[in-house]
């Protein structure tokens, strides 16, 4: 998918496949021989397929070897889903917490549902979350069945493509919507009912 996406915005670039290599957190030191090139003094870049590098994505240990061995890290503007949704949210961006995907099991899941709806309304602060997309309708059913009526939830689905869908709604609207979020990469950001900007 990286190769593809450079030659969406560079099509007339003659790229090699062989400048390409999947990253590998697990294995350090396939992740330390990727940096050699920086060593030898070569540029590499780090493209993920859905959003950022080390925002809810892979990247994080490559960065930091990177930086532990004195090698220059320079991020670079691309799109970020999390951000994109919070930013055609409406709710409050200035005091927000991404807090990455929730518990599986149904309890747990329940019990930080409303944990974070207290932190919205203690700290007016909006709450963004991801799921895997086979998951988000058991998630999207706990959030409506969990939260106040009032409070606001963003779901925001399939972000850059034809099928991008961005909608808040409170609790009580989202009730009587029908929606089919199968198989749908999305993000659901939530905030307390009385906002305050």
């Amino acid at each position: 998918m990286s190769f593809g996406f450079v030659k969406k915005i560079c099509p007339d670039k003659i790229l090699n496949y062989e400048n390409f290599e999947l990253l590998n957190e697990k294995d350090p030191v396939q992740t330390s021989q990727q940096l050699k090139p920086c060593l030898d003094g070569k540029d590499i870049g780090l493209l993920t397929d859905a959003g950022c590098p080390n925002i809810a994505d892979p990247g994080s240990k490559l960065i930091l070897h990177a930086h532990q061995n004195d090698i220059n890290v320079i991020p670079l503007v691309g799109p970020s889903s999390i951000l994109l949704a919070m930013m055609s949210s409406g709710l409050n961006g200035n005091n927000f917490s991404f807090n990455g995907y929730f518990p599986v099991d149904k309890n747990e899941r329940i019990k930080r549902i409303k944990q974070l709806e207290i932190l919205s309304k203690n700290h007016n602060q909006s709450q963004i979350f991801i799921e895997t997309p086979y998951r988000n309708k058991a998630l999207f059913e706990d959030l409506i069945k969990s939260l106040n009526d009032n409070t606001l939830l963003c779901i925001a689905t399939n972000i850059g493509s034809k099928k991008e869908r961005i909608k808040t709604l409170s609790v009580n609207d989202w009730k009587r919507k029908k929606l089919n979020l199968e198989k749908n990469p999305t993000i659901f950001i939530f905030h307390w009912g009385d906002l305050i900007f």
